[in-house]
């Protein structure tokens, strides 16, 4: 009976009773055809499998947690002169690593994450507009493959009031999106050789309903220095109409030594970004401008930026760019369905180094997502998603037309 009490007790730790196990099951197909460097034609193809397996527990005595991740991606169709998708590892081989790995301290609106993990530190979205970015931050997932980019690191974050969330940490390695193993931060970036790490610190506040505001400044020692200010705000309308009005400001240059390229360089790039939307229609745009002394980098996003689209990101050294789009929601004749296509135009790109004219380049970009909704089903959140991309860029040689199939399926299934 004593032993029957205990196990009763047991049951009810926080630590066992809440924790959670799953797998995040997934395939992408990728089929690109590069013809972006006349007379060159690189083509790339992967049809992958795999996904991630988690467990995460709850919280020992409000102060411990513990978690882990085992992340796959295996080929079921790979030809081997058709590398690069990043859905592989190079080779086409088979990614697989525990990508995870870490523990979580907390005391009172203070966490402290050390050990390997993934890095996400986007702020909740104003509700009912578009997700406009999938990493909000210039450290991210980068989760736009198989297999996310994660981290060796220590986090700390924390919270003041209700309005302001602020963090500080600092970054040993990381491991690509498309490897098993981890590497220094500065090898990461392009520095060959350089085994140097990352410190970063940022907050970011609502000060009133349905604005938000970020700042962030990062440093890898010898090789990059990144700041970068974010305002995002959503003005509601009469019924479920809204207009969305957002901008933000990004400088970026060598630090020290400058092992990135060798000589010393800096760059900025200056976005606007508005939308509107208003049930099934949500119509948006943006502007970009990048400065000439280099192209931007963004080694651990996908970019927060606007113009980042499927193949291109618009951000090369003195670029203007120009993106329209619009998103169409169906969900009141096919639940959970909608779709989109957008344009973006970059021109008067040069090379840094050289000052020499680069081609303008011209995306175009249509897609249809599917996520199906069954509270209790087993495949309730099943999302499948394809997207086309086809950019031409204007080249001494003619027009060159690069054309990008995605198409890929997640399903969540939670096994605790």
């Amino acid at each position: 009976m004593g032993g029957a009490v205990a196990a009763e007790g047991d049951a009810q730790d926080p630590f066992l009773r809440d924790a959670k196990a799953g797998f995040n099951a997934r395939t992408f197909y990728m089929d690109v055809d590069d013809r972006s460097k006349p007379p060159a034609v690189t083509q790339k193809e992967a049809w992958a499998i795999g996904g991630k397996l988690y467990g995460l527990t709850g919280w020992w005595r409000e102060t411990l947690q513990l978690g882990a991740s085992y992340y796959l991606s295996a080929p079921l169709y790979a030809p081997e002169d058709k590398d690069g998708t990043g859905l592989l590892k190079p080779g086409q081989d088979t990614i697989s690593v525990i990508g995870e790995a870490f523990a979580r301290l907390q005391f009172d609106e203070v966490r402290l994450t050390g050990g390997r993990q993934e890095i996400d530190m986007s702020y909740p979205r104003a509700s009912g507009v578009r997700g406009s970015r999938s990493d909000a931050t210039y450290v991210g997932k980068q989760d736009n493959r198989m297999v996310p980019i994660t981290y060796e690191a220590v986090l700390l974050d924390g919270k003041v009031g209700k309005v302001l969330n602020y963090y500080v940490g600092w970054v040993d390695k990381v491991k690509p999106r498309n490897q098993s193993t981890f590497q220094s931060v500065g090898s990461a970036i392009g520095a060959s050789g350089s085994d140097a790490d990352m410190w970063y610190a940022g907050v970011q506040g609502s000060p009133a309903k349905d604005l938000w505001l970020q700042g962030w400044y990062h440093r890898s020692p010898d090789v990059l220095r990144i700041g970068w200010l974010d305002g995002d705000y959503v003005l509601r309308l009469a019924e479920s109409g809204y207009v969305r009005l957002a901008g933000q400001y990004t400088d970026q240059r060598s630090d020290g030594a400058n092992l990135l390229t060798g000589r010393p360089f800096s760059t900025s790039n200056a976005q606007g970004y508005a939308e509107y939307g208003n049930g099934m229609w949500t119509l948006y745009g943006a502007y970009s401008r990048t400065g000439s002394g280099a192209d931007l980098r963004t080694p651990f996003t996908s970019g927060p930026i606007y113009t980042q689209q499927v193949v291109r990101a618009f951000v090369r050294a003195h670029e203007r760019a120009t993106q329209l789009g619009v998103g169409l929601n169906f969900s009141a004749w096919a639940p959970g369905v909608s779709a989109y296509f957008d344009w973006t135009r970059g021109t008067d790109a040069i090379n840094a180094t050289t000052g020499a004219r680069l081609a303008d380049e011209t995306e175009y970009n249509v897609g249809a997502l599917w996520t199906y909704r069954s509270k209790g089903s087993f495949v309730d959140g099943l999302r499948s998603r394809i997207r086309y991309a086809w950019v031409i860029d204007n080249t001494a040689l003619g027009d060159q037309r690069t054309t990008d199939l995605r198409i890929d399926v997640n399903l969540p299934i939670n096994l605790l």
